[in-house]
């Protein structure tokens, strides 16, 4: 059986989890794949007195919940519990946190959403031309896979997960965070005294520091191979 983790966020994750539960969990089961569900229920944690989601606390939130886990997936909803915080600046922070990690965007309003954050240009409004030009970069600069109806959404990470290919970086990654709070000593000295979640994070931020680690590590590994099959 693979094993693979999909982050949910949504402000009404009970019905969004039974909904994953039969419409991407089930039939990927009879395929030989395991989604282990991890959700996130932005008020659960994040919303303050005033209805308003504290975007900080969602981030450690969502850092405490996935911290010793390696995603492979994320799908959030775009319209949350609050009006000042919408999926765009959701995912600004799952960049933060997990550089490389696909993100799908889902929304009831698909195309209500699809038209604010567009608007209805005028040529002759400069205002106009700025803010489409803002929420186009905005969308853009966010890096999703796809923004879709909420109700498309199962279906495209039942496809995602069928079609996903397994990179050297996502084993290791996965390896390193099976062992998260381990202090590594050896090997590497720039990694020399972090525990070994942090250098998964490296990796999967792609930082100069941790393609070397790879590289590092490649070469030991032939090395390792090498000697162990000419020592007589």
């Amino acid at each position: 059986m693979i094993e693979k983790n999909c982050l949910l966020i949504d402000d009404e994750i009970g019905p969004q989890k039974r909904i994953f539960a039969s419409s991407v969990a089930f039939p990927l089961r009879k395929d030989g794949i395991h989604v282990n569900l991890i959700p996130i229920d932005t008020t659960e944690k994040a919303l303050q007195s005033d209805e308003k989601i504290d975007i900080k606390k969602l981030k450690e939130y969502i850092d405490e919940k996935i911290k010793t886990q390696k995603i492979d997936v994320v799908a959030c909803d775009y319209e949350l519990a609050s009006d000042a915080v919408n999926g765009i600046e959701v995912v600004k922070v799952i960049r933060e946190l997990r550089k490389k990690v696909p993100i799908f965007l889902y929304s009831g309003k698909y195309q209500k959403i699809i038209t604010d954050i567009l608007v209805k240009f005028d040529k002759e409004d400069p205002e106009s031309l700025e803010i489409c030009t803002h929420n186009i970069r905005q969308l853009y600069n966010s890096n999703i896979k796809d923004f879709l109806e909420r109700n498309d959404y199962p279906s495209t990470l039942v496809g995602f997960f069928r079609n996903q290919e397994v990179t050297k970086e996502d084993v290791l990654v996965e390896k390193l965070r099976e062992y998260p709070e381990l202090l590594f000593k050896s090997c590497f000295p720039r990694f020399d005294g972090k525990i070994l979640s942090e250098i998964a994070d490296e990796v999967e931020k792609e930082t100069r520091n941790g393609q070397d680690f790879i590289e590092e590590l490649t070469e030991q590994t032939v090395a390792y191979m090498i000697k162990i099959n000419t020592d007589e």
